[in-house]
C-alpha cells in the first residue's frame, strides 16, 4: 500500500498485467473502486494476494465449489478451514502489520471513489453493480473444535491472517458465484485443546505487549525482525502449510481437499506462488479472464493450480464423506 499504488496506476493505464503479495485488503478494496473500470478498458490484469496471502486459501475455496457443482449440483454454503502451519514472520510483515496497527495506514481515508461506489468494492461486478454473492464471515476467534468427523486436527484458535483470506474469498465468490451468502470459518488446528491453548495464549500475549508503547518500542529495537530480516534458510526449509478446507453445500452434501507446502509458505514458497502467477498470465494458455482488478482464484484458477502441482505443491480430493 505504501508504494504500489503508481505502479498499479501505471499497469491499469498501459494495460499490463500485474500480481503481487499484498495482504492489506484495505488497499485492495481501493484498488479495485479505483481501477477497476479502467482496467476491464484497457485490458489489463490486475491480481491482488498472490502470495500466502491468499492463493492456498482462495485456490482451494474455487476447487471446493466447482467439486459440489459437478458431483452434486449444489451451491456452496459453508467453508471451513484447518490450517497447520509452521513459520515464522520477517521484518517486512511485521512493518505492514504495525503500519496498519499503529502508523499512517491506520488513518488511511476512503477514496472518493470508494465513497461514490457506496457498496464493498470486494463486490463489485463488470457491470458495476454489487454481487448478490457475498459471506458471513465466522473466523475462530478463541479456541473452538469442529463437530466434524475424520478431522485430523480437529481443534482450531485464533489464525491471524483468516481475516484477510476471508476476504480475499469474498472478492471471488462475488465474481465466480460460489453461493449467495457462504459462512467462512477458518483458524490453526491442533490435536487438542491444550496446544491450542499454548498457541492462544502465546499470541494473546504478543498482542498485550505491541499495544503497550514502551514494550512495543523494546520489542521492535531488541527482538524482532527488521524490515529485510527474516527466517533463515534452514528455517524455511523446515517450515510447512496444510490447508484442510471442507465444503458444505445447500443441500448438506460435503466434500473435502487438502492443500500442502512442504517448505516455508510465508516467503519461500510465496515467491513461488507469485511467479507461478505472473506466468500464468504471460504464457496465456487457459486464463480467460479479461481486464479488472481480480484474486488468484477469480483470474488464473486451475491454471495456476497446475503449475503450482508441476512445481512442488500437493493437493487432493478427499473421499467423498455424505451425499
Amino acid at each position: 500500500a505504501r508504494y504500489s499504488t503508481p505502479l498499479v496506476e501505471a499497469c491499469v493505464s498501459e494495460g499490463v498485467d500485474y500480481c503481487d503479495i499484498t495482504g492489506e485488503a484495505h488497499w485492495v478494496r481501493e484498488m479495485i473502486a479505483q481501477h477497476d473500470d479502467a482496467a476491464r478498458k484497457s485490458g489489463a490484469r490486475i491480481v491482488h494476494l498472490c502470495g500466502h496471502d491468499s492463493v492456498p486459501w482462495d485456490l482451494s475455496a474455487l476447487m471446493l465449489a466447482k467439486k459440489l457443482k459437478k458431483d452434486h449440483n449444489t451451491d456452496l454454503a459453508r467453508l471451513d478451514f484447518f490450517d497447520h502451519i509452521r513459520g515464522a514472520p520477517s521484518g517486512g510483515t511485521l512493518e505492514t502489520v504495525f503500519g496498519i496497527l499503529f502508523g499512517k495506514e491506520k488513518n488511511a481515508k476512503r477514496s472518493a471513489a470508494n465513497k461514490a461506489l457506496g457498496f464493498d468494492p470486494l463486490l463489485k461486478l463488470k457491470d458495476g453493480s454489487a454481487s448478490a454473492s457475498t459471506i458471513s464471515e465466522q473466523n475462530v476467534k478463541l479456541q473452538l473444535s469442529s463437530g466434524l468427523s475424520g478431522i485430523p486436527r480437529p481443534v482450531r484458535t485464533v489464525f491471524i491472517m483468516a481475516g484477510v483470506n476471508a476476504l480475499a474469498f469474498k472478492r471471488s465468490n462475488a465474481l465466480n458465484n460460489y453461493g449467495k451468502r457462504v459462512t467462512y470459518c477458518e483458524g490453526q488446528s491442533f490435536k487438542n485443546t491444550l496446544s491450542a491453548l499454548k498457541t492462544l495464549s502465546g499470541l494473546a500475549l504478543f498482542g498485550i505487549g505491541l499495544f503497550i508503547p514502551p514494550i512495543r518500542w523494546l520489542l521492535r529495537k531488541f527482538v524482532l525482525p527488521k524490515p529485510g530480516e527474516g527466517p533463515s534458510p534452514e528455517a524455511m526449509e523446515q517450515g510447512f502449510l496444510h490447508v484442510l478446507g471442507v465444503g458444505k453445500g445447500e443441500d448438506g452434501s460435503e466434500v473435502r481437499t487438502t492443500m500442502s507446502f512442504n517448505v516455508d509458505a510465508g516467503y519461500k514458497d510465496t515467491a513461488r506462488m507469485l511467479v507461478e502467477s505472473a506466468l500464468s498470465l504471460s504464457l496465456g494458455a487457459g486464463v480467460s479472464c479479461d481486464g479488472g482488478v481480480y484474486t488468484p482464484g477469480s483470474c488464473q484458477k486451475e491454471v495456476l493450480l497446475d503449475r503450482l502441482m508441476q512445481t512442488g505443491t500437493e493437493f487432493k480430493y478427499h473421499d467423498e464423506v455424505s451425499k
